[in-house]
């Protein structure tokens, strides 16, 4: 009798685990910026892709790096999409974020200028927004206008904005700014507007680790099985953003808002699939550039290492199982 109480309490304990780890594990995931970029976060989410993976995904649009800097270390972000400045700056204070992937290695952001501005140096002087001080929009416009020999501050002037790129068009239309620092599909619809295109920053950093995936290291460390079948799911969602035209589309109209699908196809195959990385690898070359632009500003920065705040580990062992 006791031997048989024995193996019915074990077979209820292997059946009550085998139940819990069949549960879909929540998380939190945010972007940062409604831009095209950011859409294989979106596809996972909107194909089922999360489902797939045993992913129940809670997908929430926090603008700004710093913001979703400070929402991971309260607890409330799990994994997020950010560009590299504000969580490098976090680190050095001491927190222990990491990249796991790249969305993208090459830099978007273009000026959209108004009417009577048509070259770079017709910005001297003048009023450029962009987004928040320190994100992503006003790091790479700080280097990039440094490598032109303007110096913002002095030779121009950046407004920052709340609310996004919508809030960025809104105040170039509304004639408070001069400029706009914008990425598509934006730029595209300013330039329906009748503004131009003044300044394309990846003229100036063709080499540019812009956007990826981050999370804690102390996440990774307890819950390393969730976050490779996170990245199973961006991993499939970025094939799928790649190979899948018309699927894409409507994703990207879902969430930008935007019903012209004949716009949203010249941007997927004109914009989209040259920004977009395959395979979440972050290039060497864009790493190597903003450590050694961010050491300028904090020579602590100068101590960092790609590894330091890059880790590829579950990448690299997805891709040797052929995953």
């Amino acid at each position: 009798m006791a031997r048989l109480r024995t193996n019915l309490l074990y077979g209820l304990v292997c059946l009550l685990f085998t139940a819990s780890s069949g549960q879909a594990q929540k998380i939190t995931f945010s972007f940062s910026s409604l831009v095209g970029t950011q859409s294989p976060l979106w596809v996972a989410d909107d194909t089922g892709l999360f489902k797939k993976h045993r992913i129940d995904a809670n997908v929430i649009y926090i603008p700004g790096g710093k913001s979703v800097v400070e929402g991971m270390l309260a607890g409330n972000i799990h994994i997020a999409i950010a560009a590299p400045a504000a969580v490098l700056r976090a680190n050095l204070a001491g927190s222990d974020f990491v990249y796991i992937g790249a969305l993208s290695n090459r830099v978007d952001f273009v000026v959209m200028a108004r009417e009577g501005i048509r070259s770079v140096r017709e910005l001297y002087g003048k009023r450029i927004a962009i987004g928040n001080f320190g994100s992503g929009t006003d790091y790479a416009g700080r280097i990039v206008f440094e490598k032109l020999g303007m110096q913002v501050g002095k030779d121009i002037i950046f407004t920052p904005s709340l609310g996004g790129q919508p809030t960025r068009l809104a105040m170039l239309q509304s004639g408070t700014v001069d400029g706009v620092v914008l990425s598509p599909p934006f730029t595209l619809r300013a330039q329906q507007l009748g503004f131009r295109p003044v300044l394309d920053f990846a003229s100036v950093i063709p080499h540019y680790f812009s956007l990826g995936y981050f999370t804690r290291r102390s996440y990774i460390r307890d819950h390393p099985r969730v976050v490779e079948s996170s990245l199973k799911a961006l991993l499939d969602a970025t094939r799928y953003t790649l190979s899948n035209v018309d699927g894409t589309i409507k994703v990207l109209g879902r969430h930008l808002k935007i019903s012209d699908d004949a716009f949203l196809k010249s941007y997927y195959h004109d914009v989209l699939l040259t920004q977009l990385d395959r395979d979440l690898y972050p290039d060497a070359k864009g790493v190597e550039m903003f450590l050694q632009q961010e050491s300028h500003a904090n020579p602590a920065a100068a101590k960092v290492k790609p590894e330091d705040f890059i880790d590829t580990s579950i990448l690299d062992k997805l891709r040797k199982d052929r995953y």
